[in-house]
């Protein structure tokens, strides 16, 4: 009985997790569709993944991924390297491969070329291609 009890629960919050995640994820998506077309609609969607993503209390390579980008690149919230910095390497210490390209991206706009490589060849090493425009 408590087995049952406790696999419930479990499964409740990931079930909760896995919806808030989906919600946010699609925000962020539909902020991205935006960017150029409608900027202002942009930042609305990636305001809602930014408060969505926050309620997540599970700590994810794809949250601090996505909050990672939304710091760095002034998506839904003001731009702020250092914390775009730190979000971004807990996405990569979680397994996120995709955050090696946007921690180099951040390092190039700090002048940090050093730094920039070492996570481009990370992320060559795993199989990404970077896009650092």
């Amino acid at each position: 009985m408590r087995t049952l009890f406790i696999t419930l629960i479990f499964s409740s919050f990931l079930f909760s997790f896995n919806a808030l995640y989906t919600k946010a994820f699609i925000a962020y998506k539909k902020g991205q569709k935006y960017l150029k077309s409608n900027p202002q609609k942009a930042q609305k969607y990636f305001q809602e993944s930014f408060l969505l993503l926050n309620q997540i209390k599970k700590d994810s390579a794809q949250k601090f991924y996505l909050l990672g980008e939304m710091y760095l690149n002034g998506w839904g919230v003001a731009q702020d390297l250092e914390e775009a910095e730190k979000m971004l390497k807990k996405a990569i210490s979680l397994g996120n491969k995709r955050a090696y390209c946007s921690i180099a991206k951040l390092y190039i706009k700090e002048n940090k070329n050093e730094l920039a490589q070492k996570y481009l060849k990370s992320a060559k090493k795993n199989s990404i291609a970077c896009n650092l425009n």
